[in-house]
């Protein structure tokens, strides 16, 4: 086994990461979904919505893997891929602009002059199906919809007063949502953008300060209800807003940008002791 890891803990809107090089391999020494769901921990390890792989691509400048803080592999993380793509220009693994190979095809990224980070989200063809979901007794009306992942987008007067971890967590079961389930977003439709927005996250299990494919499901359903326009401004719980960009064409999927700040916090490296310690949760 490596005797240690080097990492960055970098921050996408609030959504935040644990990331790694594994181009070399090192990272699959080991059991990934044990490792992250150990490094994820939060408080007891180095704590993080997720933790995001870089590999090498004969598709793309870089191949992108996502695993959920419960260990589980997601095909697409818009946070994490734009914080992806800002610890691939500061790696020299590419340039300003590229190319990024995740689960559910090759998208493209941006690094903008301020260090903000514009990516290609997978798009959803058609438009978001209304479901009425049943929950203690009563019926909530709610719209299924996917951005490389599926999302719940459930309209509400307040999303302060929503109690989304009890709510989210039963929403996100639903049979409507089918077998696998979905991540719920919370929306708030504002009398002027931005859009305030909450997010129960699969795989966390939590709420999150951000959730990239889910302001990109919100931004979908408001526009195809005619409620706003084509470039939609999203505010999730961390305040730090998320811009997304719609282009919806004569093709089956409509386009989706997203863009937002991806900043580093740290970065650091990952001694035995606290791999060997990561690995027996």
């Amino acid at each position: 086994m490596i005797d240690q890891l080097e990492f960055y803990k970098m921050s996408g809107a609030g959504n935040d990461f644990i990331v790694g090089d594994n181009r070399q391999g090192s990272w699959s020494a080991m059991p990934l979904d044990r490792l992250a769901k150990g490094l994820c921990r939060q408080h007891l390890a180095v704590g993080a919505d997720g933790l995001l792989l870089i590999e090498h691509s004969k598709k793309a400048h870089f191949r992108l893997r996502v695993f959920n803080a419960d260990g589980s592999e997601s095909p697409m993380c818009g946070n994490g891929a734009r914080c992806a793509a800002r610890y691939a220009l500061m790696k020299v693994i590419a340039g300003r602009s590229m190319s990024i190979e995740v689960g559910s095809g090759v998208i493209t990224a941006e690094i903008l002059p301020d260090f903000r980070v514009r990516v290609e989200v997978p798009g959803a063809q058609g438009a978001p199906a209304r479901v009425s979901v049943r929950l203690g007794g009563r019926t909530l009306p709610a719209y299924l919809t996917d951005a490389g992942v599926p999302h719940l987008v459930v309209f509400v007067k307040d999303v302060r007063s929503v109690p989304v971890s009890s709510l989210g967590a039963a929403l996100r079961h639903a049979p409507e949502t089918g077998p696998g389930g979905a991540n719920v977003d919370f929306v708030t439709v504002s009398p002027t953008p931005p859009f305030p927005m909450r997010t129960f996250e699969r795989g966390v299990e939590a709420e999150t300060l951000a959730c990239g494919t889910g302001a990109t499901a919100a931004a979908w359903t408001l526009f195809k209800l005619g409620l706003s326009g084509p470039d939609v401004r999203m505010l999730p719980a961390s305040g730090e807003e998320l811009l997304v960009e719609i282009r919806d064409g004569e093709s089956p999927s409509p386009g989706f940008h997203l863009t937002g700040g991806a900043r580093l916090v740290c970065r650091g490296s990952l001694p035995l002791e606290a791999i060997q310690e990561a690995l027996r949760c």
